[in-house]
């Protein structure tokens, strides 16, 4: 979603020795992915709000909800603490378990990743979403869309701190990606080159045509027999055809 002709460009050198080039989202991309998962976690625990006192009481309850009294107390734990859940642990446990990513961010077409080019870990995302903190002060994340104007990776305190980026992402030939890693499980690939296609294909999207054409190579030449008998060609055309698109 940003318009900006200038966007950033951060090296990342890989395991395997070679380097490619990513575009940094800026700040219209980042704030876009953020109002649609706040819009996300915000529904998401009005729903269970209005779904527990609805299963568990009746709309009457929210009448009475704060009067001084035990069972008003337990029904107003049992209505509000998974929906504050939901709001406040939204994004650390999502972008845990989508690698790096959201539903907001999948669908402003950006994700998050380490300085080093890696899908970041717990600890990474933790400390990041720790810091949303001091980001959001004091009020509209007005310090993390400062600082992320002004420093050259357009990063909040929190990714400083945890030494991550955001990125926009690569979405074509995903559905080709899908192709080469299931023609990969008929083949007789041993769990050590199964391993290494697969973080080919996590890193393809992100490589220059010629990085691709030679990393794919390389690949193809170290399986060598490798491939399934009965079809042997198959696993280096879907390799061909990904390297061509």
């Amino acid at each position: 979603m940003d318009n900006n002709p200038h966007n950033t460009l951060i090296t990342v050198n890989s395991a395997d020795a070679m380097t490619y080039t990513l575009e940094v989202a800026g700040v219209g991309a980042r704030s876009y992915a953020f109002v649609l998962d706040w819009h996300i976690r915000l529904l998401a625990a009005l729903l269970w709000i209005y779904l527990a006192a609805f299963l568990f009481y009746d709309l009457s309850v929210f009448s009475t909800l704060f009067e001084e009294d035990r069972q008003n107390t337990t029904a107003a734990w049992i209505i509000f603490m998974p929906a504050a859940i939901v709001y406040f642990l939204y994004h650390p446990i999502l972008e845990t378990a989508m690698h790096g990513s959201t539903p907001g961010k999948r669908m402003a077409g950006v994700r998050l990743i380490t300085l080093e080019g890696h899908t970041p870990g717990i600890g990474s995302i933790l400390i990041r979403n720790i810091f949303r903190l001091i980001d959001s002060l004091p009020g509209v994340y007005t310090v993390g869309l400062l600082v992320v104007i002004f420093t050259r990776n357009q990063v909040r305190i929190g990714d400083i701190s945890a030494g991550t980026v955001l990125i926009y992402e690569k979405k074509g030939g995903r559905q080709s990606l899908s192709d080469v890693a299931r023609q990969s499980l008929d083949s007789r690939l041993s769990t050590e080159n199964y391993d290494l296609l697969l973080e080919l294909l996590d890193r393809w999207a992100q490589l220059e045509k010629h990085q691709r054409i030679h990393l794919a190579q390389q690949f193809l030449n170290k399986i060598g027999d490798e491939l399934h008998s009965d079809d042997p060609n198959a696993l280096k055309t879907r390799l061909q055809e990904l390297v061509d698109n």
